[in-house]
C-alpha cells in the first residue's frame, strides 16, 4: 500500500510539472555567472546603460513605422533551427509560421485576447512595435526560408547549450548580430523554453523553445499551444525579466508592472495581492509570469521601453538594425556548389551512412513525386516514388563516395547531400 501511495505521489508529481511553466532562463543565467563571473560585470553595465535610458521616447526616422507611444517599429530577422531525434519533433513550416504570427500580434499588442486584460491595467498595455520575419537570407548571401532543419542523435537536451553547437548534436547560431536564433527541440525535465542573458556569449545568443510548446499547430500541447512560451523567452532575450523579479516581491527593473511575490501558474482569476502592489493587485496575465498561454496577454509601457533600450546607440542590440538578412540581394540557388546545396526541406540521416538511410521531408507537395539519387558524375542511381513524408532507402549497394538525393515536386527541387561511407 505504500509503495502504490508513493507511486501515486510520484505520478501526481510529474502531471503538475508538465501541465506547469518551466523556464530555464534564470538558473541559465546564474549558470553563466558561476562559470564566468566576469558576465556579472558585463550584466551590471548593461543594466547601467538601461537605466540610463530609462523612459526615453525614441526619435524614428522619417516616415518610419512607429508604435502608438512613439517608438521606432524594429523588424527582427529570424531562423528557426529544428532540431529533431524522431520525426514527430520535426515540426512543419505551418507550425514555425503560426509561432511568428503569434510574436506578430503579441509584441505588438495585436492579439484578440488583449481584451481580456482587466480594465485596471488597460492603460499600461503596449505596442512593443516589433515585428519578426523569417530570414531571406543566409549568412553566406544565399537564399534561405529562415529554417534549418538537421537530425540529432541527442535525445533531450538541457540548458547546457549542446542545442545550439553542431559538435555536441545541435546547430550553429548565425551571428546574433544579424539573427534572432531559435532553437526548437525536445527539451529535458518539462522545460519549455529558456533564453541567452542580453550580453552573453554571442555563439550563444538566442532562444530556446520545446517542440511542445513552439507555435499553435501539430506538436503544440495544450496548455502551452498557442505560442506564448516563445513570446516569454524572446521577452527575456529583450532583457525582460520575470514580472516577480526572480525573488521575493523583487524588482524587474520596470515601473509599470505591480510587485510580486511569486510566479503566478495556470488561469488565475479576480484581484491577487501581494507585496504592495494593492488594490489592482498582480499583473499575473503579463507575458512575463508563469501563467497558461491563455492566460497571458500584455506588455507594459515601461517593458516596451526596456526592450528598445537595447536599440539604442551603444546598446547589446543596435547592430541588429544593420542586418541585411531581409533586404539584401540573394545569390540564386543555381549559383551554388555542391557543398552550398540547400538541405532545409529535405533530410537524410544517418549521413554518413553505410546501409539504411531515412529520408524526412516537410512538404506535402512532395508526396506522389520521385526521389532521385545521382553520383558526382550526374548519373541517375535510385529512383522510387514517394508515398509518404518519411521513409527508408536501402543504399548498402553504392559505392562509398558522396551522392545528391533530389526531390522535385513540381514547383521546386530540393536537394541534399549523401555521404555513402
Amino acid at each position: 500500500m505504500r509503495r502504490i501511495l508513493l507511486l501515486l505521489i510520484t505520478s501526481l508529481t510529474v502531471i503538475i510539472a508538465v501541465s506547469q511553466r518551466i523556464c530555464g532562463t534564470a538558473e541559465y543565467r546564474q549558470q553563466l555567472i558561476h562559470n564566468a563571473p566576469s558576465f556579472s560585470n558585463k550584466f551590471a553595465s548593461i543594466e547601467a546603460f538601461t537605466a540610463r535610458l530609462k523612459n526615453i521616447r525614441i526619435t524614428p526616422s522619417s516616415g518610419e513605422n512607429t508604435t502608438n507611444k512613439g517608438l521606432a517599429v524594429i523588424t527582427v530577422p529570424v531562423v528557426v533551427h529544428v532540431l529533431y531525434n524522431s520525426s514527430s519533433e520535426n515540426i512543419s513550416n505551418a507550425q514555425i509560421q503560426s509561432q511568428i504570427d503569434v510574436l506578430n500580434k503579441d509584441y505588438r499588442r495585436h492579439n484578440a485576447d488583449s481584451s481580456n486584460t482587466p480594465s485596471y491595467f488597460q492603460q499600461f498595455g503596449a505596442d512593443c512595435g516589433f515585428q519578426f520575419v523569417l530570414a531571406k537570407v543566409d549568412p553566406n548571401g544565399y537564399a534561405t526560408n529562415g529554417i534549418i532543419r538537421k537530425h540529432t542523435n541527442v535525445q533531450q537536451f538541457g540548458i547546457s547549450d549542446a542545442i545550439k553547437f553542431s559538435s555536441s548534436g545541435g546547430d550553429d547560431a548565425w551571428s546574433c548580430d544579424d539573427y534572432l536564433n531559435i532553437w526548437v527541440g525536445d527539451l529535458i525535465g518539462g522545460i519549455l523554453g529558456y533564453s541567452s542573458p542580453v550580453g552573453g556569449p554571442k555563439p550563444n545568443d538566442g532562444v530556446v523553445v520545446s517542440y511542445t510548446a513552439f507555435g499553435t499547430l501539430g506538436t503544440a500541447s495544450a496548455p502551452f499551444n498557442e505560442g506564448r512560451t516563445t513570446t516569454h523567452e524572446i521577452g527575456h532575450w529583450l532583457n525582460l525579466i520575470h514580472t516577480w523579479g526572480d525573488s521575493d516581491c523583487g524588482d524587474d527593473k520596470v515601473d509599470d508592472t505591480p510587485p510580486q511575490s511569486a510566479a503566478e501558474y495556470g488561469c488565475p482569476s479576480g484581484i491577487k495581492i501581494s507585496c504592495t502592489d494593492g488594490p489592482t493587485g498582480e499583473m499575473y496575465m503579463n507575458f512575463m509570469d508563469f501563467t497558461n498561454d491563455a492566460c497571458m496577454n500584455i506588455f507594459t509601457i515601461g517593458q516596451s521601453e526596456r526592450m528598445h533600450s537595447l536599440f539604442e546607440p551603444g546598446g547589446e542590440r543596435y547592430a541588429l538594425l544593420s542586418s541585411t538578412a531581409l533586404t539584401a540581394v540573394a545569390i540564386p540557388d543555381t549559383s551554388r556548389t555542391t557543398s552550398d546545396i540547400d538541405v532545409q526541406l529535405i533530410s537524410v540521416y544517418p549521413n554518413p551512412a553505410k546501409d539504411i538511410i531515412t529520408v524526412s521531408a516537410t512538404d506535402q507537395n512532395v508526396i506522389g513525386s520521385n526521389i532521385e539519387m545521382y553520383n558526382q558524375v550526374g548519373q541517375k542511381i535510385i529512383s522510387q516514388r514517394i508515398s509518404q513524408l518519411q521513409f527508408q532507402i536501402n543504399v548498402g549497394a553504392l559505392n562509398t563516395g558522396v551522392y545528391f538525393v533530389t526531390i522535385n515536386d513540381g514547383i521546386s527541387k530540393h536537394v541534399t547531400k549523401l555521404v555513402k561511407l
